[in-house]
C-alpha cells in the first residue's frame, strides 16, 4: 500500500513540477495548468494521508491489543530505536546532499544547518528546504512517533473501564474522535484570512495528527475484530463481507474532490477556508477508505491482491521510504530547479526512473543495514516480541 501511495504523490509532483497544475501565487513563477488533466493530478494529494493513516494503524496496533486483549506491550526503549534507525539514516544522507546541491546559497549559520537535520525546519517560516519541500509531512510523523508511547499508556488508562473488549475500545475510538475534531479544528485556523497564504502552521503536525487517529481507530476496531468479533460494529463487519467496496467509495471521494465546487481543485495555490475545510474532510476519508479493508481480520479480497501483492508493487512498497525522499530531488537535479519541465510524460519518465534507482541504492545501501543494527546494538530483539497486524504484504511493514 505505501508503494502504490508514494506513486500518487509523486505523480502529483510531477503534474506540479511539469507545469500541468495551475499556480499563480507566486511571481516569476505563474503557470496556467492543463485543465483537466491538472485537477487529476492535483486531487491525487489524496494518496499523503494514506501514509499517516498507515502509521496509525501499524504503530498503534501492538499497544490496542494489550489495551483491549492483555497481549504484551511494546518496549518503549525499543520500539523508539526501531523508529529512529528505519527512518532517520536514509533521510540524513538525502539532506546532506540536497543541502549541498540546492541549498548552500542560503545557509548562514550552523542553525541553518543543524534545523533540518533535527526536523524543526517546519516551525520557522523561511526555512524550506530545497529538494526536500515534502520533509514536513516527516516532521508530523516524527512527532507522532515520539508521542505514541505517551498517548498509548493515556488510551490504555481510559480502555481500563470498559467491561469487556467493546466497551474498552468504544472509549479509545471517542478519545481519537476528540483529536480528528481537534485536528479539523486547527486545519479551520489555518485558512483564516488573517494568517495570509502558506503560513507555517500549515505544515504543524497538530494539522494532521486527526488523519493518524483515524488510523489509530482503525487499529482499534481491527484488534477488537480479532479478540471480538461478533460485537463489530455492523459497518465494519459490512467491510468484511465486500471489503473492495470500500476503494470504491475512495474513489467517489476522489472524484468529489476533483469536481467538488469550492475554489479551483486544478490549482496549487492555497486554498481559501471552504476549499481547504472540504478537501481536508475528502483526504481524511479517502485514507480511511483506502487502508480499512487492509485492516480486516481473516479477510481477502481479489481486487485487492491484485493490486498490492503483485512484485511490481511490492518492491514498490519495499523502497517506498526512498521514493519519498528522492523524487523531487531527482527533479531538481533534471531541471536544475523544480518549475519550467519540457513536458510531463518526460519529466514522469525520469522522475520515476531516476527515484526508483536512488530509493533502491538507499534501501540496500543506508535502511536495510540501519535496521540490521537494531540486533547487533542489542537495542531491538531478532523476533517480533509483540503482537502485530498480520498481511504485511498489504501494508508494507514499518519493521
Amino acid at each position: 500500500m505505501r508503494g502504490l501511495a508514494a506513486l500518487g504523490v509523486l505523480l502529483t509532483h510531477v503534474g506540479l513540477y511539469s507545469a500541468q497544475v495551475a499556480l499563480t501565487e507566486f511571481p516569476g513563477m505563474e503557470q496556467p495548468g492543463n485543465g483537466f488533466a491538472g485537477v487529476l493530478l492535483q486531487q491525487l494529494h489524496v494518496s499523503l494521508p494514506i501514509f499517516f493513516v498507515l502509521s496509525g494503524v501499524l504503530l498503534y496496533r501492538p499497544w490496542v491489543l494489550a489495551a483491549l486483549g492483555g497481549t504484551k506491550k511494546p518496549g518503549v526503549k525499543p520500539y523508539l530505536w526501531r523508529r529512529a534507525l528505519r527512518t532517520l539514516p536514509a533521510f540524513w544522507v538525502t539532506l546532506a546532499v540536497v543541502l549541498i546541491a540546492f541549498n548552500s546559497e542560503g545557509i548562514q549559520n550552523v542553525w541553518h544547518v543543524v534545523r533540518p537535520f533535527l526536523l524543526l525546519h517546519v516551525y520557522e517560516n523561511e526555512a524550506w528546504v530545497f529538494g526536500l519541500e515534502q520533509s514536513w509531512s516527516l516532521s508530523t510523523e516524527i512527532a507522532f512517533y515520539a508521542l505514541l508511547p505517551v498517548l498509548a499508556w493515556a488510551l490504555h488508562r481510559v480502555a481500563r473501564g470498559g467491561a469487556d473488549v467493546a466497551a474498552k475500545a468504544r472509549r479509545i475510538l471517542l478519545v481519537l474522535g476528540a483529536v480528528v475534531v481537534a485536528g479539523f479544528a486547527f486545519a479551520a485556523y489555518t485558512f483564516t484570512e488573517s494568517l495570509g497564504s502558506w503560513p507555517i502552521e500549515d505544515k504543524w503536525p497538530l494539522k494532521w495528527m486527526g488523519f493518524i487517529a483515524v488510523g489509530m481507530a482503525l487499529a482499534t476496531l481491527s484488534a477488537a475484530a480479532e479478540l471480538q468479533p461478533e460485537k463489530s460494529p455492523s459497518l465494519y463487519r459490512f467491510l468484511a463481507r465486500k471489503p473492495a467496496s470500500a476503494w470504491a467509495a475512495a474513489l467517489v471521494v476522489y472524484l468529489i474532490a476533483c469536481f467538488q465546487p469550492f475554489g479551483d481543485s486544478g490549482s496549487a495555490n492555497y486554498p481559501d477556508m471552504a476549499q481547504g475545510m472540504v478537501e481536508q474532510v475528502l483526504y481524511l476519508s479517502f485514507g480511511l477508505l483506502a487502508v480499512a479493508p487492509l485492516t480486516l481480520p481473516d479477510t481477502r479480497s481479489r481486487l485487492i491482491d491484485a493490486v498490492l501483492t503483485n512484485r511490481v508493487m511490492l518492491y514498490l512498497g519495499k523502497i517506498s521510504y526512498g521514493l519519498y525522499l528522492w523524487h523531487i530531488a531527482i527533479i531538481y537535479f533534471w531541471n536544475e530547479g523544480a518549475f519550467g519541465a519540457d513536458g510531463f510524460w518526460k519529466l514522469l519518465g525520469i522522475c520515476l526512473a531516476g527515484s526508483i534507482v536512488a530509493a533502491t541504492l538507499s534501501y540496500y545501501l543506508i535502511e536495510s543495514p540501519a535496521m540490521r543494527l537494531r540486533e547487533k546494538l542489542g537495542k531491538a530483539p531478532k523476533e517480533i516480541g509483540v503482537a502485530t497486524l498480520e498481511r504485511p504484504d498489504h501494508l508494507t511493514s514499518v519493521r
